[in-house]
């Protein structure tokens, strides 16, 4: 087990005792922070490993195509469903990122962390992994604004394979963002997996003077009725 497993594992023990409520918009409608957290913790995670399968058969294919000096029609449905898979998994990564930084201000809110930078930092991750994406379409000689949306980036992935050349842009674009890809959500897993925790240990700090105050008054109501109280 990998040491990002086992502080998942940790933060969901912590999240078992900790069941004060979330108000914040996250991955799942009615789960406490501790929970929220941990949910997007494991999405990440699951979202890091899905781009490396994915670039390493962006390569694989690639490769082939460099030494053969194109891309053989046979190739492309699989081609085809990759870059769909890699469109999907981009929107996907987004989401959680909005989705963590309605959680993170939730917790502000409630517990008082200072969640601004961290909220910051994942705005900031949106906006490089959108420039790098356009970097990579406009390398490979494809309009920006045809991507713009899932759907449109898929529309622009059929037109592309009418042709051997829109092909081959397709895919080297989609070998360079898959690889692009891999790196950012490795570094957004970490900054995830360093803000999760301090967010655990506010909550469980205030989880704990909580029960602690509740069992100072449980004594003090059990002490009420007996003998010598008066």
């Amino acid at each position: 087990m990998n040491a990002f497993k086992q502080s998942i594992l940790a933060l969901a023990a912590m999240s078992a005792i900790a069941t004060v409520p979330a108000h914040a918009t996250g991955l799942i409608a009615g789960a406490t922070f501790p929970e929220q957290i941990v949910q997007e913790l494991t999405a990440v995670e699951q979202y890091a490993t899905q781009a490396q399968q994915l670039q390493a058969q962006f390569q694989q294919v690639y490769n082939q195509a460099l030494s053969l000096e194109r891309l053989p029609t046979q190739n492309w449905p699989n081609v085809s469903g990759n870059l769909q898979q890699l469109i999907n998994l981009i929107g996907s990564a987004q989401g959680l990122t909005y989705a963590t930084q309605n959680t993170a201000a939730g917790v502000q809110q409630q517990y008082g962390v200072n969640g601004q930078s961290y909220q910051a930092n994942l705005s900031q991750w949106n906006g490089n992994l959108t420039s790098q994406i356009q970097q990579a379409l406009n390398q490979y000689g494809l309009q920006t604004s045809d991507f713009q949306t899932q759907q449109q980036a898929l529309n622009q992935v059929e037109n592309a394979s009418q042709s051997a050349a829109g092909r081959m842009q397709v895919l080297q674009a989609g070998n360079q963002i898959s690889g692009m890809l891999v790196n950012q959500l490795q570094g957004l897993q970490q900054t995830m997996m360093t803000n999760g925790q301090v967010e655990m240990n506010a909550i469980g700090a205030q989880s704990g003077q909580t029960t602690q105050q509740n069992q100072i008054n449980q004594q003090f109501l059990d002490g009420s009725t007996g003998a010598g109280f008066y």
